[in-house]
């Protein structure tokens, strides 16, 4: 399921809480087995209750358990802040699920406090090579171990309305647009209708809390990084400051696209693209699902190039994951359930309601991914994008150290602060995020 810790920022109270839910031993249950010879495993999950995915895993729990007639599937789900304030708890209380689906970006905030199975003599029976992901989760472990198995992939693209593109008389985006190109088409789709001096359709969303779909991409398209190879935070670069000059010139000197302030007040970044209030946005995967919400005629391409060719696409691979307290006989279970999960036909299922792109590589090669009942029609730019992607720069205090870079820029991008204070300032803080963790032993 998508990224949501990049839609908004945590508290450092809440970050605390985690670090300290996290830490406590964690534990699914109580018995191994039932009286029926049965084994049953706890299953948490994050979704709509009653939505499409909510719906769609119930389904595959029945089937699984058909499948697994010695196995029974109790659910835990709930909405994404709910379902993770409740893990702390469980996890404080050592009541946490057996099998649960992590967001990516946490994965090495669990397994750094050990919360954790690894995962790796489990997948050594598979082929990695039949599965989009493994890599990427494997990259956040300093020794390459395998927390998290891939349950559903994100990549970054660029939306584009093509209404507003016809109705401008502007070319659509290609694979070789640059940044020029797009601020060039955003000066044109962004219009005045009204007469108030004020724009009504922007050309595009600069500025977005979730930074996958904002800055972060913007960054290592100007030849910048946010977190170095060696783990230590690099934002503070020249790449970097061209990235937040560039965004700031499209807020405020050419005003192609709305200031932090000015996207909040239009009613939230997530809504602007379904609702035409912009013409073109950076977005995850699962932003298909909203643009199809809002009945938008849209299109995806890849990012732009920045100055020296690059795209700075970026992933998030959601993950399942094993509790390290279940015992053995709950984890083997719950395995099974990874394996059953990652096939061909629950992972067709599961790409049938557009939330992610499939993990199984014969899937995305079948109709049900590249030729969909809904926009866009052409979903192979997200595979491109995710075969050339980076990860989130993970580690165990991911949280916390995006938080403090957050908001540090998102200063500088209200004109609070210039841009090389900000980012001095965020890698600063960011960094002394990193260097107070202790992993547990």
């Amino acid at each position: 399921m998508p990224i949501r810790r990049a839609v908004r920022t945590r508290t450092a109270a809440s970050v605390l809480a985690l670090a300290m839910a996290l830490t406590a031993t964690a534990c699914g249950g109580d018995s191994e087995g039932a009286a029926d010879g049965k084994t049953t495993i706890t299953l948490g999950y994050y979704a709509e209750a009653g939505g499409p995915a909510d719906g769609t895993m119930r389904k595959l729990v029945k089937e699984f358990e058909k499948a697994n007639p010695t196995i029974r599937v109790k659910i835990e789900s709930a909405d994404y802040d709910k379902f993770h304030t409740r893990l702390r708890t469980q996890l404080a209380g050592r009541k946490a699920p057996d099998v649960w689906l992590s967001d990516g970006v946490l994965v090495q905030e669990f397994a750094g406090r050990g919360s954790l199975r690894d995962l790796s003599g489990y997948a050594s029976k598979l082929n990695a090579d039949d599965y989009l992901g493994v890599d990427l989760i494997k990259k956040g472990d300093p020794k390459g171990r395998l927390y998290g198995f891939p349950q559903g992939a994100q990549s970054t693209a660029l939306f584009y309305n093509k209404k507003l593109f016809k109705d401008a008389g502007v070319a659509e985006p290609t694979a070789d647009w640059t940044y020029d190109d797009l601020l060039a088409a955003a000066k044109k789709l962004t219009k005045d209708t009204n007469g108030d001096g004020k724009p009504d359709v922007y050309g595009f969303r600069s500025y977005s809390p979730s930074f996958v779909e904002s800055w972060w991409p913007m960054v290592k398209a100007f030849g910048g990084e946010v977190l170095g190879d060696d783990g230590k935070v690099a934002i503070d670069s020249p790449g970097s400051r061209e990235a937040f000059d560039w965004m700031l010139k499209t807020m405020y000197e050419d005003k192609v696209a709305p200031d932090p302030v000015t996207t909040e007040a239009l009613g939230k970044s997530q809504t602007l693209f379904p609702s035409s209030v912009v013409a073109m946005q950076f977005g995850i995967y699962a932003r298909i699902q909203t643009a199809n919400q809002g009945k938008v005629d849209f299109g995806v391409a890849p990012l732009p190039k920045g100055p020296g060719g690059q795209r700075g696409d970026l992933a998030n691979i959601n993950a399942w994951v094993i509790n390290r307290a279940a015992p053995d006989a709950r984890a083997e279970a719950a395995w099974k359930w990874i394996e059953f999960f990652s096939g061909e036909k629950p992972q067709a299922d599961w790409t049938a309601i557009g939330e992610a792109i499939p993990i199984n590589k014969k899937v995305t090669r079948t109709p049900a991914f590249l030729s969909p009942k809904t926009l866009p029609a052409d979903r192979k730019v997200f595979l491109d994008s995710l075969a050339g992607a980076d990860d989130l720069g993970l580690n165990p205090v991911w949280s916390e150290y995006t938080t403090a870079l957050a908001e540090a820029v998102t200063g500088a991008l209200n004109k609070e602060s210039s841009v090389p204070d900000a980012l001095k300032t965020g890698q600063d803080a960011a960094q002394s995020a990193i260097d107070r963790f202790r992993p547990a032993r």
